[in-house]
């Protein structure tokens, strides 16, 4: 992307909220969602094959789009292309770079969204443990709180960025968040509803309490160990999901629905 046209797609985001112009607006997500595909298949190929987005699924999330927090989004998205002319040597850098366009991408209401990776960029799981320093078996319990694992044929099946990103608390919380909320989109409630209620029940007997406040009670202090953090924000975040799925399924069943 040259500066004249950042310049001036810069210019027509700011014109198209200010207008609160909703057409436009739609057409500069979309600009810059189709630039963002483009950059990443042209300037990561040494990790990307493709990036397919289903977009006869593609809906826009009307008020999130047309939100001050997409605006801004934009505008750094916009930033983040002029600056992306060469691949990033960094696995770490490029997989904060792929959560965050991903993240983004069902903000504004996308559903389906593959990556499909070369064979040099995946790792086998007993690679991926061992550079984690796991075993096998933690590893496969990772795998179902959301660590990525691509389904194929190959042994090779774990992108190199999971292993720096699965390090970093923000960026793991943010893949487990994202993989639920695929999760929820094929699941019905009370489906969802008995999951969590199994999920709970496995910290319950780790930590031999029946809340997250009681099992870190002085977080900061005590637990800032790295897996203990994951634990905590994926217990509390279950507990806060049961209480929204608890309101839905009951209040059906209530009604009769």
């Amino acid at each position: 992307m040259s500066l004249a046209v950042y310049e001036e797609t810069g210019k027509d985001i700011d014109r198209a909220y200010k207008e609160q112009n909703k057409p436009k607006i739609e057409k500069e997500t979309s600009y810059i969602l189709s630039q963002l595909v483009m950059m990443m298949m042209g300037v990561f190929s040494d990790r990307i094959k493709s990036v397919h987005i289903n977009t006869q699924h593609l809906h826009f999330n009307e008020m999130f789009i047309t939100s001050e927090k997409n605006r801004t989004t934009l505008l750094k998205w916009l930033e983040r292309l002029i600056s992306m002319d060469h691949p990033a040597t960094d696995d770490y850098k490029f997989g904060k770079l792929k959560v965050d366009f991903e993240q983004w991408y069902y903000q504004i209401g996308g559903r389906e969204i593959s990556f499909n990776y070369h064979k040099s960029y995946l790792l086998t799981p007993s690679e991926a443990a061992e550079q984690l320093g796991v075993s096998t078996v933690t590893l496969n319990k990772y795998v179902k709180d959301g660590f990525e694992y691509i389904d194929h044929k190959s042994h090779h099946r774990i992108p190199k960025h999971m292993i720096p990103l699965w390090h970093d608390t923000v960026y793991a919380i943010k893949i487990q968040m994202m993989y639920q909320q695929r999760k929820l989109w094929n699941q019905k409630p009370e489906e969802r509803l008995k999951e969590i209620v199994e999920e709970l029940l496995e910290f319950q007997m780790k930590y031999k309490v029946d809340t997250v406040k009681e099992a870190f009670p002085t977080l900061d202090h005590n637990h800032n160990e790295e897996d203990s953090l994951l634990d905590y924000y994926e217990w509390e975040s279950l507990e806060e999901e049961l209480r929204d799925l608890k309101n839905k399924v009951y209040g059906d069943w209530k009604n009769g629905e």
